[in-house]
């Protein structure tokens, strides 16, 4: 569990998660704030853009994730849950690309 809230201008923007980070800990993490995912605290692995697009035109985005807490057992192995924390990703990365903070590897 995070023993304090790293808060961001992003956060301050949008109440639907904070970054939260464990004293010691060198990666953040996200806590959902509010709906059906509250309290939830997980945190990415690898991200990926495709390389090729799908049928709609779109470069999907590929991602792993840890849940590191889950207090009210919900299924965070659906694609609505997935779905949930990767339209967070999309605004994470959204803000980072503006502030020029985003990081790739050609990997």
């Amino acid at each position: 569990m995070p023993k304090r809230n790293s808060v961001t201008d992003q956060t301050k923007q949008n109440k639907r998660y904070v970054f939260a980070q464990r004293q010691g800990d060198d990666f953040s993490c996200i806590k959902i704030l509010e709906g059906q995912y509250e309290n939830i605290i997980y945190k990415y692995n690898k991200v990926k853009i495709s390389e090729t697009e799908n049928e709609k035109g779109e470069l999907p985005l590929k991602f792993t994730y840890d849940i590191m807490s889950n207090p009210n057992s919900k299924d965070v192995n659906s694609t609505d849950f997935r779905n949930y924390i990767g339209d967070i990703l999309i605004e994470v990365m959204e803000q980072q690309l503006r502030e020029g903070k985003i990081e790739f590897d050609g990997q």
